[in-house]
């Protein structure tokens, strides 16, 4: 059971990544400052570093850096409600709930704001934001009335909360990035690089927030599921991410740095 070695980012490439990711984070925060938010919301908000850096990846497609960056802060700042909701959800972040919700909802209109501004038709803003609504919250209430208890159920209830979440905002990244993005081939990279990094949560999940029921780590540790199935399910997963960015060669190294990441650092700790 072996992974190719982890492959490094380019220079060049980390470099812009980290100015999206920091231009994210102040755009977000001040949002969540404006709007109320304590410097413990701020703050926690200010560390969710991936959340941040992922709108980055989902426009790489988009050639115009200033429509670029654009698209960036407002994908971000969704994103990060949808993070501000599941934190109630779980309330597992001792941060206010009622402070949670509020700045959620703030975060959350002004995104639809800014990506209808940025939409070349607008209402596929919306369009796509309800056409996921009921597979992504239903899959939602689903996972937490029903836990896994082996890989095609962890897949199924990861392809709501995982996959259609990121999918959605890599169709809007298509929808209001430049003409003549392959939509489909943005959502297909969002929606394999998802169930990547949620494969990455659940198995980080397991010692750093004890998770047990439905967690992909536990069903590895019972024997529930063989590791050998969760290293076969990340392989297909790079192999899709691979063909949805031809059209984006930059997505290639973070495809194979992310999935090796998993592979070598976080798979063996529980075999």
């Amino acid at each position: 059971m072996t992974a190719a070695p982890v492959t490094a980012l380019p220079a060049h490439y980390t470099e812009s990544m980290l100015a999206a990711e920091a231009a994210n984070r102040d755009h977000v925060t001040r949002c969540v400052a404006g709007t109320g938010g304590s410097p413990d919301l701020v703050a926690h908000t200010a560390a969710l570093r991936l959340y941040l850096r992922v709108p980055h990846f989902l426009t790489e497609w988009t050639t115009d850096p200033d429509r670029r960056a654009a698209v960036s802060r407002a994908l971000a700042l969704d994103i990060v409600s949808m993070k501000l909701l599941d934190d109630l959800m779980d309330d597992d972040t001792g941060l206010d709930r009622v402070e949670l919700a509020c700045v959620c909802l703030r975060l959350h209109l002004r995104a639809l704001h800014e990506l209808a501004c940025l939409a070349r038709e607008p209402k596929a803003v919306t369009d796509i934001l309800e056409r996921d609504a009921v597979y992504l919250c239903g899959g939602q209430i689903g996972t937490k009335r029903s836990r896994a208890t082996n890989l095609q159920e962890w897949r199924a209830h990861a392809s709501t909360y995982g996959a259609a979440f990121l999918g959605r905002y890599g169709a809007l990244a298509a929808a209001c990035g430049s003409d003549g993005q392959p939509g489909d081939a943005v959502r297909q990279f969002a929606e394999a690089f998802a169930l990547i990094i949620t494969t990455a949560d659940d198995l980080t999940d397991y010692d750093r927030n004890g998770e047990r029921d439905g967690n992909l780590a536990h069903l590895m540790r019972t024997g529930a599921v063989p590791g050998q199935d969760v290293v076969d399910q990340l392989e297909e997963l790079r192999g899709r991410a691979l063909t949805a960015v031809t059209a984006a060669p930059g997505l290639v190294p973070v495809v194979h740095l992310y999935t090796d990441d998993v592979l070598t650092r976080l798979v063996p700790r529980h075999l």
